[in-house]
């Protein structure tokens, strides 16, 4: 199975996809957690992210599809989390995918609204002390995901492939909505 799970920051996009890797015995591949473990190992690709991240601005679209590639041509499933975040992503994704033969069973969208999301935002920057969950940070990728991810969202629902969850609901609710979306999917693919 191979699942992209989209959602604005602060969606549940992380819990939810460690859930279906799990349920699923598939990968879950975090480019928020592949990027802050290149910066915090201070690769050659973290050191220039770095600053890019802190801003919380997007990394460039060359970085993140060679950093993808190389991690889905050894997956057999996966659930993709925190990528594509532009259309030029989404399209070179695609395009991708369709390369290494391995293109995506079904896109979740969690949907959130932003007072929510900045509210989980901030618990978790409490929590886990993330320097890219400053107040800053957080509006401005919010900015960017109405601004440059929702065109992606609105791509994948003309083309049929997207399934809505509300992720404002708890963990278990959400979760329970996802594998029924996915019950129907596999069933209406079948």
């Amino acid at each position: 199975m191979r699942i992209l799970i989209l959602g604005p920051q602060g969606s549940g996009k992380g819990t939810q996809a460690k859930r279906l890797a799990d349920a699923h015995g598939i990968a879950h591949l975090a480019t928020g957690d592949i990027l802050r473990e290149a910066v915090s190992a201070r690769t050659e690709l973290g050191v220039r992210v770095a600053p890019i991240l802190e801003r919380g601005d997007l990394v460039p679209d060359d970085l993140m599809i060679e950093l993808i590639r190389q991690r889905l041509e050894v997956e057999d499933g996966f659930v993709l989390d925190g990528f594509p975040r532009t259309l030029p992503q989404a399209q070179a994704l695609d395009v991708m995918l369709d390369e290494i033969g391995k293109p995506l069973d079904v896109v979740v969208l969690l949907e959130v609204r932003d007072e929510v999301a900045v509210s989980r935002l901030h618990g978790r920057a409490g929590e886990e002390g993330r320097a890219d969950d400053s107040p800053e940070a957080i509006a401005n990728r919010l900015r960017l995901y109405h601004e440059l991810t929702e065109p992606v969202t609105q791509q994948y629902r003309a083309a049929g492939a997207l399934v809505e969850v509300d992720g404002e609901k708890g963990i278990e609710e959400v979760a329970a909505q996802i594998e029924q979306a996915l019950a129907g999917t596999r069933l209406g693919s079948g």
